[in-house]
């Protein structure tokens, strides 16, 4: 198992991707740059392209090129656990060959045990403080996962864990069997590198939430919303969900849980969409939620 300083890392880049605009302008007034140092300011340049799509819909495609350049993966994902002292993992994000449907089966499945939920949790509060812990993984014959993985052509997996404040994160990159076992430069290689993208899809999660709750939510906010409905189309995807919730009348740690934000966020959220639909109170926005009903 290793730790890797996430902070520094993405520090050392932003570094770099400066120096790479310098040696840029240098070159282009003539100054020399050896081959190993413009191959270092290419690589930085492609750290970079990956970080400014993060919260696009490419970022996952985007991350597994990223991630090929040292070792292929087929599929990755993340659990995400909104208040460590209230464990609910939920699936964060999930990209790659992989099907969604059995992608999040296998997700469900292997979260439905309480025996799984604890090895998360307890890998998350392993991890250093504003760092990553790293493991190399796979089922051994009669672990119920083994077929999970065998059904999937998946040889092993390497997970990062961390945690920032009460939330934590835990990504998992799943190896083809076609692939077969990493090499141990191979494994070397990506330990340098998957810092960065544990890093991104936890910055992912803070600025669009869970993947998952995008793709299923579709509550009675949301859908005057997508309806166009006059003060309701104003609001974004994640102003609609929380209004559900509170039209639901859950709490705002309930609503933190569902969504898979902060309460913090929630809070932010639930002032913006009071703002744009000009409401006060639960009680105002369940009433013109009431009013905007489509007439029979």
């Amino acid at each position: 198992m290793l730790n890797c300083d996430i902070e520094n890392k993405l520090i050392q880049i932003g570094a770099k991707h400066q120096e790479t605009d310098d040696a840029s302008d240098q070159e282009g007034r003539g100054g020399p740059m050896g081959n190993d140092r413009q191959q270092e300011l290419m690589a930085t340049n492609t750290v970079a392209s990956l970080i400014t799509q993060t919260a696009s819909a490419n970022f996952g495609s985007a991350a597994l090129h990223f991630l090929s350049s040292v070792a292929r993966f087929e599929n990755f994902g993340a659990y995400y656990i909104p208040d460590l002292a209230r464990p609910k993992p939920t699936l964060s994000f999930w990209s790659g060959r992989i099907s969604d449907y059995w992608f999040q089966h296998d997700a469900d499945l292997i979260l439905a045990t309480r025996e799984a939920q604890l090895v998360i949790l307890r890998q998350v509060n392993e991890a250093p403080d504003r760092g990553v812990n790293i493991e190399r993984w796979h089922p051994e014959a009669g672990d119920a996962r083994n077929d999970i993985y065998l059904r999937n052509g998946i040889v092993e997996r390497v997970a990062l864990s961390s945690r920032e404040g009460r939330s934590g994160l835990r990504s998992f990159f799943l190896r083809s069997i076609k692939d077969g076992w990493l090499s141990d430069a191979e494994f070397t290689g990506i330990c340098e590198i998957l810092p960065i993208v544990h890093g991104l899809i936890g910055l992912r999660q803070k600025v669009v939430g869970a993947e998952r709750h995008q793709m299923r939510f579709d509550g009675e906010v949301t859908r005057l919303r997508n309806f166009n409905v006059p003060a309701f189309a104003d609001l974004s995807r994640r102003e609609a969900a929380v209004c559900d919730s509170l039209i639901e009348g859950k709490s705002v740690a309930a609503t933190a849980l569902d969504l898979s934000v902060s309460e913090a966020t929630v809070k932010t959220l639930r002032a913006r969409a009071y703002r744009k639909l000009n409401v006060t109170s639960a009680t105002e926005l369940m009433a013109l939620f009431i009013r905007s009903q489509p007439r029979a």
